[in-house]
């Protein structure tokens, strides 16, 4: 991204490039950029004198088709899991902001606060709640700018070709290219994908992980229980106690992990709560499990580990654990 907020607050796209770089193109077509990663080693100590490495990326840009603009940012990002987004859609304003607290009044260090960003289909700027900094308003929004962003492919709420201007454009002017039905459709099977079950709930290692979860606060940001609300179009979405673990707000989450670009109201160091539901299939469905923003976490426990900012304390207390009380914690997330 350039330097900059666009008129609606949000990214200013990058000259020639726009807000996602595409490193891969269609047969006959050059590809913006290709990317490359370098991983340092960090060995992190805990008190008992076990050691965890974690990698810390670097990222290099090469084999541009045109010159980057000056100042730009760089913000590396994981696709996020698309099942329950329907139940997140459906959790009311009220309660996500009853969330909110900014001044740390409890005096917990963990503050929240909600992004508001601009919607391009109502025009209007609206709470966020998706993308890894809440920078999208709804599930329409997030399917419809994934064709146009991550496919290229226009539609109704996005009906300018991503690479519009540059050589790569198709300058069809078939646009929009995607059918109404079809992007309603995708929505619809979006905002409908089932959570997966939770396994071993009776595990004895598994209660005493939620135990310590709570204990440690982790559950601070990652709120274990919210309440749907009522939709009477889609009534298996409506008045649903859900275990998400997430609050969808936005916290520091320190300098280790920032990508130091804003994003409507987020910071360069601020981060959604990631849900955590599902988060322990993520081995077999994956094959290699990645994790945080951009995957440089290969276990859940360089995950942990990774957190600071407003997470400091309770990422500390889980160091200060002993190791079989951080495996049963460990054990719990991979129930989820």
């Amino acid at each position: 991204m350039d330097a900059g907020k666009d008129a609606h607050g949000g990214p200013l796209a990058a000259s020639g490039f726009g807000t996602q770089l595409q490193d891969q193109a269609i047969f006959g077509k050059q590809s913006e950029v290709n990317v490359n990663i370098a991983y340092a080693d960090k060995p992190v100590t805990y008190p008992d004198g076990s050691v965890v490495v974690l990698r810390n990326p670097q990222y290099t840009i090469t084999n541009s088709y045109n010159s980057l603009p000056a100042g730009h940012t760089l913000s590396p990002r994981m696709a996020p899991p698309v099942f329950g987004t329907g139940l997140l859609e459906n959790i009311p304003e009220s309660t996500i902001l009853s969330f909110v607290d900014e001044n740390d009044k409890d005096r917990d260090g963990i503050s929240g606060r909600p992004n508001y960003v601009y919607n391009a289909y109502t025009q209007k700027t609206e709470l966020g709640r998706f993308g890894l900094k809440a920078n999208n308003p709804n599930l329409l929004l997030q399917v419809a700018g994934a064709y146009n962003q991550d496919m290229g492919i226009t539609n109704y709420i996005f009906k300018e070709e991503s690479s519009a201007g540059q050589s790569q454009t198709d300058g069809l002017k078939d646009d929009p290219e995607l059918a109404d039905s079809i992007l309603n459709a995708v929505a619809f099977y979006v905002r409908t994908l089932a959570v997966p079950a939770r396994r071993n709930t009776t595990d004895a290692d598994i209660k005493t992980g939620e135990k310590l979860f709570n204990q440690i606060n982790c559950s601070g940001c990652h709120k274990p229980t919210v309440q749907t609300g009522v939709d009477v179009t889609l009534p298996y979405l409506s008045n649903q106690r859900i275990h998400p673990y997430t609050d969808l707000l936005l916290h520091d989450m320190g300098d280790a992990l920032a990508d130091n670009r804003p994003d409507f109201l987020a910071t360069g160091n601020e981060w959604r709560t990631t849900p955590l539901w599902g988060i322990g299939l993520f081995q077999k469905t994956n094959g290699i499990p990645y994790y945080l923003h951009d995957g440089r976490a290969r276990t859940l426990e360089e995950a942990i580990v990774w957190h600071g900012g407003e997470a400091e304390k309770s990422k500390q207390k889980f160091m200060e654990l002993n190791k079989t009380e951080r495996d049963k914690l460990i054990k719990f997330l991979n129930s989820l």
